[in-house]
C-alpha cells in the first residue's frame, strides 16, 4: 500500500490559505501527551501540525480491509480529557446519522452526546452534510474522547477527499472547543 502523501494534504490545504506543515513528534507535541498521542500520530505516513483552524494535529493509518484505505486522526488537544470517563464520553462522543432516498439526503444529523446536538444545530455544518453525504468519505466521520484529547476520525482514500472533508472537521473542531471552554472539570488539588 503506498505512504500517504502528507505533502501533497499540506500542499493542497495551503492552496486555501489553511496553514500547516509536516509535524516532528519530539518538538510539536507537549510532553505530557506524548504517551497518549503516540497511538494517533506515531504512524509510518507521519503527521501535520496545523497552525490555523481549530484542529491541533491531522494523523494517519493505513488500513487494509476490503481494499486499502488510510484512516485520519484529527486531535483537539485537552489536558482534561479522559477516555474512560462516561462523563467525557456523554459530553463529546458524537455519531453521525442520516438517511437518504434515491440519492438525496432526507435527514442528517448527530447522536449520542451533548456535542452532537450542537453539531446537529450548526448550520454550516447542517448545509455541508446536505450537499456532501453522497461521497462515502463524509459518512465516515465520527467523534470520540480519547486520552488528553477529542478524536474526529474519518477514512478517505486520497488526498483531495481529506481537503474535500476539511470544512467539516474544523467546524466540528471550532464546536468541540467552544464546548471544552464552557465546561468546569473540576478544581485542581494541591497539598
Amino acid at each position: 500500500m503506498p505512504i500517504l502523501q502528507i505533502k501533497e494534504i499540506i500542499d493542497l490545504l495551503g492552496l486555501d490559505d489553511i496553514q500547516c506543515r509536516i509535524g516532528h513528534f519530539d518538538s510539536d507535541i507537549p510532553q505530557k501527551y506524548k504517551p497518549y498521542f503516540e497511538r494517533w500520530l506515531g504512524n509510518r505516513d507521519g503527521f501535520i501540525r496545523m497552525l490555523s483552524g481549530n484542529i491541533d494535529f491531522v494523523g494517519s493509518e493505513d488500513v487494509v480491509r476490503m481494499g486499502p484505505f488510510y484512516n485520519i486522526y484529527c486531535l483537539v488537544q485537552n489536558q482534561d480529557l479522559i477516555e474512560n470517563d462516561a462523563n467525557h464520553q456523554n459530553l463529546l462522543n458524537s455519531k453521525l446519522y442520516y438517511s437518504l432516498t434515491g440519492g438525496h439526503v432526507n435527514e442528517a444529523g448527530w447522536s449520542d452526546s451533548i456535542l452532537a446536538s450542537r453539531l446537529t444545530k450548526d448550520q454550516r455544518i447542517k448545509d455541508f452534510l446536505f450537499q456532501a453525504l453522497k461521497s462515502e468519505v463524509t459518512r465516515t466521520v465520527s467523534v470520540r474522547v480519547v486520552n488528553m484529547a477529542c478524536l474526529i476520525e474519518c477514512r478517505i482514500w486520497h488526498p483531495r477527499e481529506f481537503v474535500f472533508l476539511y470544512e467539516l472537521l474544523d467546524s466540528i473542531a471550532m464546536n468541540v472547543q467552544e464546548l471544552l471552554s464552557e465546561v468546569h472539570f473540576g478544581e485542581e488539588m494541591t497539598r
